[in-house]
């Protein structure tokens, strides 16, 4: 049973000291929230392992699902939470591939029906895409209304991320984009969870579009973990040809663990986010992560992360 592989790993991997992971893996992919922090607290040993890591010369990359945050804020938020200086290009998001992709194939003229943060509507500013939708959207909201309510024909594709702004409104909008206009519907992640500190986590993008995935008895396309897109883009980004020389860290294992299955490369679960050890049995998937680790500490030898 996977429970058992998840359970027999995690008992190896707690007694390693001095894991051989620098000698195997040239490049290593962070998840950052409840991996390397909790809200803007470091978990203890984050910021030394990452340090060690980039001495050793190794490609270190961030890669969220958060994709409210901008590659500056990004690298703001590393700096002021562990304590070190990050380029921008080792820095990835979901906005980021998500702007790419409709980059690619977006046409003069043509909108995004954006449900998403200011954060990612700046992400595609920068890349020249033209965006509505965002913020707050107060159009009156009976059923009368919606019946008068005359969709742009300039829409082409519906974006679903987190928006604090989420409303009925929006969930009509995106509906009758994506059922009567056949715009494409894409989303940056489908993350269920969002852990805000150590004892609470909160709904995540999942959740807050699971009414729009069931409204159209669909699924968008998704450009975050667990889907391998962003792993192209990091691999075109960085040169990356050798598979086995990368690994992925998370603490999620239907996003940064499927990622890493998804896009053919070793994962390492830590226990210090969405998933406890003790919830390890209760998640049934093809295929378990390559390592756990009870922390981000344990990840490269104790004497490195005290």
């Amino acid at each position: 049973p996977i429970s058992l592989l998840y359970t027999i790993k995690f008992e190896i991997c707690k007694n390693m000291s001095k894991p051989p992971l620098l000698e195997k893996y040239d490049v290593f992919l962070f998840d950052c929230s409840g991996v390397l922090w909790h809200g803007k607290s470091a978990i203890p040993g984050a910021s030394n392992v990452i340090s060690k890591l980039i001495s050793s010369e190794k490609l270190v990359c961030f890669v969220t699902n958060n994709s409210a945050k901008t590659r500056p804020i990004m690298q703001s938020c590393i700096n002021e939470v562990l304590g070190i200086s990050v380029s921008l290009d080792v820095l990835y998001n979901p906005g980021v591939s998500l702007a790419c992709y409709i980059k690619q194939r977006i046409k003069p003229d043509e909108k995004v029906y954006l449900i998403g943060s200011k954060g990612l509507s700046e992400i595609m500013t920068e890349f020249e895409i033209d965006c509505i939708g965002v913020g707050e959207d107060m159009d009156p909201h009976n059923f009368s209304d919606f019946a008068k309510f005359t969709p742009d024909p300039c829409v082409k594709f519906v974006v679903g991320s987190f928006d604090p702004f989420y409303n009925y409104t929006k969930l009509v909008k995106a509906y009758i984009y994506i059922m009567e206009c056949g715009a494409e519907y894409i989303a940056t992640n489908l993350d269920f969870e969002y852990p805000l500190n150590e004892s609470r986590t909160l709904p995540g993008t999942g959740r807050l579009l699971s009414g729009l995935n069931s409204a159209t008895k669909s699924n968008p396309k998704i450009m975050g973990k667990p889907s391998s897109l962003l792993f192209d883009v990091i691999c075109d980004d960085h040169e990356i040809s050798d598979k086995s020389k990368v690994l992925m860290v998370g603490d999620s294992l239907l996003t940064d663990i499927q990622f890493g299955i998804n896009s053919g490369i070793d994962t390492a679960l830590v226990l210090t986010g969405v998933t406890k050890e003790e919830t390890l049995s209760k998640h049934e998937m093809d295929s378990g992560p390559t390592y756990v680790f009870k922390s981000i500490a344990d990840l490269i030898g104790s004497e490195f992360s005290t």
